[in-house]
């Protein structure tokens, strides 16, 4: 390609951002300027140069596959891309223009203000820190006020890497990190919050917790800590995903009994005392269901211990298939279970009782090629107007178990309406 007329053959020199030219059609760099071959010199001082050779194999067929995948309208025209050094690979921000009446030729300018060392370290101490900076094990974003990427360090991009990253606007971010829309409503109140507190106090920094869609379609949970810098936004973020994820199995675990996967006591209480109030403050009927295993010692010393975490088992399995998603079913202590029944009035809530009464007495349970039978007696209550403490509503159906157990057990009792 030859330079327009009446501009010397250095014409390129004249700008001061790195510049090249790029022939699609031959994957050649028939010019570039000074300060781009101050960058990234040529292997061969001789022009044109194989796009290869400037920018690495990998960074030349994704720059070429970008401008073939470009629309006609000249949107997304910012890539970033990733090329070999002698000092280390180096992210080039570029910003890419067709050559008026030749659309196999491209004018390629690199945004030097996002220009940054990826890793390794030159002898100048700027491109040591930045070579530092990229191998830390945390996110580190900074945004200009306009609130457009600057800089984003080696994590952070394995994190997201999207297409033209900084030709992203918060919009469309949003749209990719927080496919869901609830979620990305939520984020956008929580980010516009944080911007406005460091509006008021730049020296307080604000910190956000995100479940986010990263590069690769997963989410992963972020621990976000945004700064006000003068004009710029440091944007620092670390992976807790493993952490939450661990800290909800501890938490399950404290709340699960281990041989039935139900709910345990703890949980128990700490779930049913709010149903208790969400009821009283929406005036809905409220029942309480105590179910006992009947002779259950006698299972264990007669067909030992393993039967009876089979017949525990089973019971739980019951239960659970007679109740509806949203009640609430636990292991209350040895052989014995509570069922919270919200929204449903005391007739129906002895229906449900006598359903499962029959599926726990009419089934036998197997237990090594053998089969026994358990029955189960059963005491509810009807949470009372103004009840304050589940408590109440535990020793008021405890007492009607036994008094089904009085009466000859494999039986429902309902507490009486004082």
């Amino acid at each position: 390609m030859n330079p327009p007329p009446d501009s010397g053959l250095h014409w390129l020199d004249l700008i001061h951002a790195p510049v090249f030219v790029l022939n699609v059609e031959t994957g050649q760099v028939p010019r570039a300027n000074a300060a781009f071959y101050r960058i990234l010199p040529p292997a061969s001082p001789v022009a044109p140069v194989a796009l290869s050779d400037l920018l690495g194999d990998g960074a030349a067929l994704s720059l070429l596959g970008f401008i073939a995948a470009m629309p006609r309208d000249g949107s997304r025209s910012t890539l970033s891309l990733t090329c070999p050094t002698a000092n280390g690979p180096l992210m080039l921000i570029m910003h890419l223009k067709p050559m008026p009446g030749q659309p196999h030729v491209w004018v390629i300018t690199v945004d030097d203000r996002t220009l940054f060392f990826q890793g390794g370290a030159s002898g100048n101490s700027e491109d040591t820190f930045r070579g530092i900076i990229q191998e830390l094990p945390i996110g580190i974003d900074i945004l200009d006020s306009s609130l457009s990427a600057v800089f984003y360090n080696r994590y952070s991009d394995s994190i997201y890497l999207y297409d033209s990253y900084y030709d992203l606007d918060m919009t469309e971010w949003f749209e990719r990190a927080f496919p869901a829309l609830h979620d990305r409503g939520r984020a956008r109140v929580e980010w516009t919050d944080a911007l406005a507190a460091l509006q008021h106090d730049p020296d307080q920094p604000q910190t956000m917790e995100w479940r986010v869609m990263c590069r690769d379609g997963e989410y992963r949970v972020l621990l976000n800590r945004v700064s006000k810098i003068g004009s710029h936004y440091t944007f620092i973020y670390w992976d807790i995903t493993e952490q939450r994820r661990l800290e909800n199995q501890l938490r399950t675990l404290a709340m699960t009994d281990t041989l039935t996967g139900l709910h345990n006591r703890r949980h128990f209480f700490e779930a049913s005392e709010t149903l208790l109030a969400q009821a009283r403050a929406e005036r809905l009927d409220l029942c309480l269901i105590i179910l006992d295993i009947d002779h259950f010692k006698q299972i264990n010393d007669t067909m030992g211990h393993r039967a009876g975490d089979d017949a525990l088992i089973v019971v739980a399995d019951r239960c659970r298939a007679a109740l509806r998603p949203g009640d609430l079913l636990a292991r209350f202590g040895g052989e014995e279970f509570t069922i919270v029944l919200t929204d449903i009035p005391s007739d129906e809530a002895q229906a449900v009782a006598e359903r499962i009464r029959a599926a726990i007495a009419d089934q036998p349970i197997l237990h090594d090629h053998e089969t026994f039978c358990v029955t189960a007696s059963i005491g509810l209550a009807a949470a009372e107007p103004g009840m304050a403490s589940m408590d109440q509503l535990v020793e008021k159906a405890d007492k009607a178990l036994y008094a089904a157990k009085r009466g000859g057990r494999n039986r429902v009792v309902v507490a009486a309406i004082p």
